[in-house]
Formats: structure tokens, sequence, C-alpha cells
């Protein structure tokens, strides 16, 4: 028994060491403002959505090089729809939280205004290489 917890254990850490992240981490200096942390949990929603959708959109585009095949087309068509129809609250929520976003600059001390930008920086980026996917 005892070999089983341990071989289920080491899987586990295994499997977790080798997942890819998702989204940009919020570094320590933000954690505790509740209103950026919402932001950027939000914001990594909308990337990981956006960028469900690349993937699917450049594994269509791979399937359609050759003949054109119609159930690929609307395949790719519905995920494009799906993800307009997660991303659109999505978007609003952050359009609210980015009307209050002078209120939360003002509350930030420059470090958190440094992790703030270098995050949101990085989200850019990764949007950035989702986008380039689909030149691929």
């Amino acid at each position: 028994m005892k070999k089983i917890i341990y071989f289920l254990t080491i899987s586990l850490i295994i499997i977790s060491c080798n997942s890819k992240p998702k989204g940009v981490p919020i570094p320590s200096e933000l954690a505790k403002n509740e209103q950026v942390v919402i932001y950027f949990d939000t914001f990594n929603e909308v990337i990981d959505e956006y960028v469900g959708m690349i993937e699917d959109l450049a594994e269509a585009s791979k399937k359609n090089e050759g003949e054109t095949d119609f159930t690929s087309t609307l395949s790719a068509l519905s995920s494009v729809a799906n993800s307009t129809m997660k991303i659109a609250p999505l978007l609003e929520k952050i359009e609210q939280l980015e009307a209050k976003g002078d209120i939360m600059k003002e509350n930030l001390t420059e470090q958190e205004m440094l992790a703030f930008a270098d995050t949101y920086a990085k989200m850019l980026l990764r949007i950035q290489e989702a986008s380039l996917k689909m030149n691929k």
C-alpha cells in the first residue's frame, strides 16, 4: 500500500512540474490588493480564452491546407463564436475595473506600480505569442 501511495505522490509531482502554467502569476507585491488581483485574474481568463481560440484556429487552418473541409471550417467558426461569447463579459468586467484604474493606481506604492506594469507587460507578451501561432 505504501508503494502505491509513494508512486501516486511522485507521479503527481512529476505531472505538476511538467504542466505548463496557465496565465501570468501575480507578484507578491500585488497579492494583497484585492482589486488588482481581480483585475489580473480576469485578464488571465480573457487571455486563456483568446489563446485557446487562436490554437483552435491554427489547428483548423493546418487541416484546411489541402482540400477545404467544410466541417473543419464550421468547427473553427463555432470555436470563435464560443470564445467570443465567453470573452465579451470578461472584457466588460475589465472595462469596469479600468474605469476605476485611477483610484487603483493612487493606492499603489512605487514598488507595486512597477510590479503592476511588469505583470501587465507579461500579459501583453502572452497575447503576442498567441497571435504569432496563427502565422505558423
